[in-house]
């Protein structure tokens, strides 16, 4: 996925600046969620987005979160490797075939308990640590901590 639409990346520096980017989170991911829920279910296993079934696609995104938030976690303690974006998109191609026919449901409540591990998370990130370096492949660029959370937990979203 080529990321070159232009971002408004906020200032994590306050709580209320933080409870902020988790209720945008929050805002963001109730519309995917929703979406996902208008879909019949004899259309979720169907090709659609990359060829990515619905299935695919939540199991995409609930992957992805968990993946960025162990990057970022690694980056906290000064481990911030350049993983090629074709790794990662061998990696996609095959968790696309994986999860193809995935339950809906199941993904939803995974993405629904993993927000709230992301707010507490995000909540918790020492502003002393906000410069250190993130590798974002999609960007093919390193990215702050700061920035790398609205990256993977915000702005990817948005983007699917």
């Amino acid at each position: 996925m080529d990321t070159k639409t232009q971002r408004e990346w906020r200032f994590l520096d306050t709580e209320a600046d933080r409870q902020a980017l988790i209720a945008e989170i929050r805002r963001v991911r109730r519309s995917v969620i929703t979406l996902a829920n208008s879909v019949p279910a004899d259309k979720h296993s169907a090709p659609r987005y990359h060829g990515w079934s619905l299935s695919a696609m939540l199991m995409h995104l609930y992957v992805m979160d968990s993946l960025g938030m162990l990057q970022i976690k690694a980056a906290l303690i000064g481990i911030s490797p350049r993983l090629p974006l074709t790794v990662i998109n061998a990696f996609n191609g095959l968790s696309a075939a994986v999860f193809q026919h995935r339950l809906i449901a199941t993904t939803i409540r995974q993405i629904e308990a993993h927000q709230e591990r992301i707010g507490a998370f995000i909540l918790a990130l020492p502003i002393d640590k906000f410069t250190l370096p993130v590798w974002y492949p999609p960007s093919r660029a390193y990215l702050t901590v700061e920035r790398a959370v609205q990256a993977y937990f915000l702005y990817h979203w948005e983007e699917h």
